[in-house]
């Protein structure tokens, strides 16, 4: 599989497809108030045995830090809803689908014709690996610094009153993911997974 080039380019943008299509066919076919369950319906009724809510969302919880007011920034559009911790969900073992949930239960993909900021800064992305390790960064991560769709890109620019905020040198301000989770947030994933697997074992059992 090449990871480079023009051929590489065009192997991680269809990631993006590829997850929107998934997103998009749970969303069509499975019934449900919000995306979280109408994917917890697709697990029962497809008995899909190999997902996961356990691994790490870091990537998916970009933001800034304010330091005038002491303070993180989430991208517009952020849902605070149920903690307001952004939650992932892996299904299969060799080419994963990721769905990213927001705190009102909302699918997070970048091409998604209603997509706000957040959703473009911290969508979901097809993985080729099959789990969150050194082949995972080399095929699903690192490709992004030089193949991100130019509109992507621009979503991650931080802004206030219209105006990009830019650093002591000059240059622009990025929406970035920490480089692990604090202990607030981790506490407040956990209990977004747990209310995720709860629902899930109440579908089950119905």
């Amino acid at each position: 599989m090449t990871t480079c080039g023009m051929h590489g380019k065009q192997l991680h943008l269809f990631r993006y497809v590829i997850s929107y299509q998934k997103a998009k066919y749970v969303v069509d076919n499975y019934k449900g108030r919000t995306d979280e369950e109408k994917l917890i319906n697709y697990i029962v009724k497809e008995k899909i045995w190999n997902w996961t809510a356990e691994e790490s969302t870091r990537l998916h919880l970009k933001s800034y830090y304010d330091p005038e007011n002491k303070k993180y920034i989430y991208p517009e559009g952020h849902s605070y809803a149920n903690s307001g911790v952004n939650l992932k969900v892996v299904t299969n073992e060799k080419f994963r689908s990721e769905f990213i949930i927001n705190g009102d239960g909302k699918f997070l993909t970048l091409l998604d014709k209603d997509a706000t900021q957040d959703a473009k800064v911290n969508c979901s992305s097809f993985n080729y690996a099959r789990r969150n390790d050194f082949v995972h960064k080399v095929l699903d991560v690192y490709p992004t610094s030089n193949n991100e769709p130019k509109f992507r890109d621009e979503s991650k620019v931080v802004m206030c009153n219209g105006e990009k905020i830019k650093d002591q040198k000059g240059n622009k301000v990025l929406y970035k993911s920490p480089s692990e989770l604090n202990q607030e947030t981790k506490e407040l994933l956990k209990k977004h997974r747990k209310q995720f697997i709860e629902r899930f074992k109440d579908a089950k059992n119905k």
